[in-house]
This record gives C-alpha cells, sequence and structure tokens, in this order.
C-alpha cells in the first residue's frame, strides 16, 4: 500500500491538487511509473514509456491494453525489453530506428518528429476509447509533496516524468504534444535519474569523497571543482562541511541534472 511519502502516494498528491481523475502518462525509470501501473490503475487512461531501463511485465498486466513503449534497435538492452513485452497483449511496441536506447540516450531531441507523431497517434487511439476529462488548469509552475511540476497547454492531462539521463528530456516534444493536450512535466529529488543520484550518494559515495577530501587536504581559500556533478548531492556536502571557507564548482554535461542541482 503506498503512503504519502512513498513516489507514488506523492505522485497520488499530484494528481488531487491538480483536480486530475485520470491522465495519460509519460516516463523511463521504474520507480516513477510501477506504483501508478500496479496500484493506481484507474489514474491511468494510457502509459507511454520511452527506452525504458528494464521492465517486469507482471507491472504491466492491468494497463497492457493501453501501453505504448518505444525502444531502440541497437545493443542488448532493447532485444531484452522486446522479449518482456511479447507476453503482453494488447501493448504496443515501436522499434527507432539508429537509436541505442540507453540511460542517456536523447531521443526527444534526436527523434522529435517520429517519437511526437507516434505519440500523438497512440494517445488518439487511447481517447477514442477512453473519453478522459479536460484539465481545468492554466499555465503555471509549482510544487506538491516535493515534487515540481509544470502546466503548458491545454486539453485532456499528460503527465510526464523524467526520462532517465537525455539532456533535453521531453522539452523538445513539448510545442507538439502541448498544441493537444495540457502537459505536465514533473520533477524534483523524487523523481526518476535525480532521485537514483541522490540515493547513491548519500548511501555510497559519502564516505570515499570524505576520504579523498581529506588525503587532498583541502585548505580554506582553496577553489573545489566536482567534474560530473550530476543532481548536486555530493556539492552540497562539500558546502555544509566547507562552511564558506572554499568556492565550490560543479561541472556536468547534463543540462536537465544541472538545472536540478542548481533547484
Amino acid at each position: 500500500m503506498a503512503t504519502e511519502s512513498s513516489v507514488d502516494g506523492r505522485i497520488v498528491q499530484v494528481f488531487r491538487h491538480l483536480g486530475i481523475a485520470r491522465a495519460h502518462v509519460g516516463a523511463s525509470m521504474l520507480p516513477d511509473w510501477q506504483g501508478l501501473a500496479t496500484r493506481h490503475s484507474d489514474l491511468v487512461a494510457s502509459l507511454t514509456l520511452v527506452c525504458p531501463l528494464a521492465l517486469d511485465p507482471s507491472d504491466l498486466l492491468v494497463v497492457a491494453s493501453r501501453l505504448l513503449v518505444f525502444t531502440g534497435d541497437q545493443g542488448a538492452r532493447p532485444e531484452r525489453l522486446r522479449r518482456s513485452l511479447a507476453g503482453l497483449r494488447g501493448a504496443t511496441s515501436i522499434t527507432l530506428a539508429d537509436c541505442l536506447g540507453e540511460t542517456w540516450s536523447d531521443v526527444a531531441a534526436e527523434l522529435r518528429d517520429e517519437v511526437g507523431a507516434s505519440m500523438l497517434d497512440f494517445l488518439r487511439r487511447m481517447d477514442a476509447h477512453d473519453s478522459i476529462k479536460e484539465a481545468a488548469l492554466t499555465e503555471r509552475e509549482g510544487e506538491v509533496a516535493g515534487i515540481d511540476y509544470r502546466v503548458r497547454g491545454a486539453g485532456r492531462p499528460l503527465v510526464l516524468f523524467p526520462m532517465a539521463l537525455a539532456p533535453s528530456q521531453w522539452e523538445p516534444l513539448i510545442p507538439m504534444l502541448a498544441a493537444h493536450y495540457c502537459t505536465i512535466t514533473l520533477g524534483g529529488a523524487a523523481l526518476g535519474m535525480v532521485a537514483y543520484l541522490e540515493a547513491r550518494g548519500r548511501l555510497g559515495y559519502m564516505d570515499a569523497v570524505r576520504s579523498l577530501i581529506e588525503a587532498a587536504q583541502v585548505r580554506p581559500g582553496d577553489e573545489v571543482v566536482e567534474i560530473g556533478c550530476g543532481s548536486g548531492v555530493l556539492l552540497r556536502w562539500l558546502a555544509r562541511r566547507t562552511e564558506g571557507a572554499n568556492r565550490i564548482v560543479g561541472v556536468d554535461i547534463n543540462r536537465y541534472l544541472l538545472r536540478e542541482a542548481a533547484a
């Protein structure tokens, strides 16, 4: 059973806050969508998974007939995903040409037209069988239960969770999607790769970083630069430890993670 502090409990609170009884959902990482698909499937008008890292067919049995999964055509991961989908009757699978489909794949930017057109076609087919209510929302940003949201467009609600390490996330697709749907992008420390990096930083890396800082003998006034800072979990620890005595800089190639780290 979901609690208010669990991921799906937080998501339910976001739905309630926005007045959404049922929505189309787009996601990638398992912890974001698993609870919705298994415990709150009544909230899910359809589920689109974009190059998921992994999936267990048993998590998707209830929503199989309203499921769309994009996979790449290269590497072992997409082939494993396609085998997993084979037993899900009614599920739709689309293979993206010349796409590796890894955690860092930026399919929204690189294959915008193909992904956007296929997704809109699927959503329209779902709408023909499930007339969900349009969202009575104005374009705005906010935060509920530790989850950030941004509303764009009007129409039936489409809730989008983070797409793993993709630098552009859903942004290249937003104009196309928001022209037809009330598109709500979610973010924050409780979701996606940010949640994973935050947990890994707290549980796995801190002792190693502590030993490294001690060995480097960082002195007041020294500048500390972290290359590949991700969500900024180690930067915040360093800032607390040094108590303002050092300039601390985080660098990352991923624009999405930099925005989350700054937030």
